[in-house]
This record gives C-alpha cells, sequence and structure tokens, in this order.
C-alpha cells in the first residue's frame, strides 16, 4: 500500500472516530438522560396511581378523570379501560399511544411485585419501555402487589364481611366436616373452600382454616383484584364504602365507646344485685 493511500485512509478513521465520540456524547446526554428523565416520571405517575388505588374514593376519582378526559381534553374512554389506563390517560393526554405503552409496563411492574421507587431499575433490567411494550419480557408475575400497610387488609376484611348479606352463594357442608374445620380454627378468620371446576361447575373437595400470613396473602390478591375491576354496581359502591366506614377511626372510636357503655351497665347491674339486702 502506497504511503498516500495509508494517509488517506488514517483521515478517514481519524473522522471517522471524531463522529463516534459526538455519537457518544449525543447518546449520553439526550438518549440515556431522556430515558432516564423519563423512567423517573413512571415512576411518579405510578406513586400516583398506588395513592389512588387505596383511596376511599377511588372509585370517584377515577369516574371524574373519565369526565374531564371526555370534556375538556376529546379524549375517549372505553367502559372496560383499566383503573390504570384510566390513570394514566389523565397524566399523559397528548398522546394515546404512549398512554397505552406506560400503561403496559405500569402493569407489568404491578404484576411483578415493583414499587415505585424500583421502577426505573426495573424497566432498565428488562431491556426498556420498546422491549416491554413489544411484549418479550419474560418476567415471573406473581399476581399481586405489595401492600404497604395494614390499612388495605383491614379493609378487604370489613369488606368480605361485609358481603356476607350478599353473597356469590350459599354453601352448606356435611357436619363431620364442619365439626372437624371448626375445632381447627382459631389461626384465620376466614374459612377457604378448596374447589376444582368441572364442567362449569365448582366441586368442593375441601373447607380449611389458614395461618394468618398465608389469609394476608390471598386478602391482598382480593385488594388487587378489586382494584383491576372496570365497573361496580351500586350494591358494590354500598359495599365498599360501608366498609370504608367500618375501619375508620371515628366507627372504631363509636364501637369502642359502645362497648365501655355496655360494659359499665353490665358491672354497674352485678354491684346492684351484690348489694341486694338477703331475705331474713
Amino acid at each position: 500500500m502506497k504511503m498516500s493511500e495509508k494517509v488517506v485512509i488514517e483521515q478517514v478513521m481519524c473522522e471517522g472516530n471524531i463522529l463516534a465520540d459526538k455519537q457518544a456524547d449525543f447518546n449520553e446526554n439526550y438518549i440515556v438522560k431522556a430515558n432516564d428523565a423519563l423512567y423517573d416520571l413512571l415512576a411518579d405517575i405510578m406513586a400516583f396511581a398506588d395513592m389512588v388505588m387505596v383511596s376511599p374514593l377511588k372509585i370517584e376519582i377515577i369516574s371524574k378523570m373519565r369526565s374531564v378526559l371526555s370534556k375538556e381534553h376529546r379524549i375517549k374512554t372505553q367502559r372496560n379501560s383499566s383503573d390504570i389506563l384510566i390513570l394514566v390517560k389523565f397524566v399523559v393526554r397528548t398522546s394515546r399511544k404512549n398512554a397505552h405503552v406506560y400503561a403496559r409496563v405500569l402493569d407489568l411492574a404491578y404484576k411483578s411485585d415493583v414499587m415505585p421507587s424500583e421502577l426505573p431499575d426495573f424497566i432498565r433490567e428488562h431491556g426498556g419501555i420498546d422491549r416491554i411494550r413489544e411484549s418479550n419480557v419474560e418476567v415471573k408475575a406473581s399476581a399481586k402487589k405489595k401492600v404497604k400497610d395494614e390499612y388495605q387488609i383491614k379493609f378487604i376484611r370489613a369488606l368480605l364481611n361485609e358481603k356476607v348479606v350478599t353473597p356469590i352463594t350459599d354453601l352448606r357442608i356435611p357436619e363431620e366436616w364442619s365439626l372437624r374445620v371448626h375445632d381447627s380454627k382459631g389461626v384465620s378468620e376466614f374459612l377457604y373452600p378448596i374447589c376444582v371446576r368441572v364442567m362449569g361447575e365448582y366441586k368442593v373437595v375441601g373447607v380449611v382454616p389458614m395461618d394468618p400470613n398465608f389469609e394476608d396473602t390471598i386478602l391482598e390478591r382480593v385488594f388487587i383484584d378489586l382494584n383491576y375491576k372496570n365497573y361496580y354496581t351500586d350494591t358494590d359502591k354500598a359495599l365498599i364504602a360501608r366498609a370504608y366506614e367500618v375501619i375508620s377511626p371515628a366507627y372504631q372510636l363509636k364501637m369502642k365507646e359502645e362497648r365501655d357503655r355496655i360494659d359499665r351497665e353490665r358491672r354497674a347491674r352485678k354491684s346492684a344485685a351484690q348489694q341486694l339486702p338477703i331475705a331474713a
């Protein structure tokens, strides 16, 4: 190779290296930083969604968001749109495509037990938003969201107890089974039928109590399923409102005062009975 040819090649290589450095700077300063900012924004949206999901007024908030999106921003929402999609659309108002993509990311994060603070790293670990959007991510989904405090568990307990008045169905089990189950009860509040679905019917093959930790796991799942419900009947709304009332501090104080009053009256009657004169 002639010396002149080597010089030309070196010049081309040098220019290419300069462009490579510019590209690296561009990627770092614009692409990477933009992605970091977007992931942080999605974490904020997820925290916002968490706040709405556990609110006693969640149904009313979601309904108001639907109305505002439709009337003020001309953004349509379907009746079967998930609450997460409605929340994302309320924040991301200018791009229908982005709203669905971001909702997909948050949905996967919820199913993977990811907290808002963990979301940016979760997205990076799974190849970024585009890969998640394309459904190429394999995640061991636990089908439940972390419950951050006991308030949600208390609410679900109260709601299930309120639903006794409108059960899905009534079940009576043989007496020998009932005696066996109730003899072992005391470790959990609810009993759990073990069902097998056969030809559209649920065959109950067992009824067991659960230890408290496992019961909390089941109640957490019930809580998540309730939050992903897209439609609530008037009965649903009334039961939910009643459950929130039952666990409210004001109601708990009222119940304590009532128990204290009954206890005082009982002790007063007992004391009065002890003071009655003995007949000669």
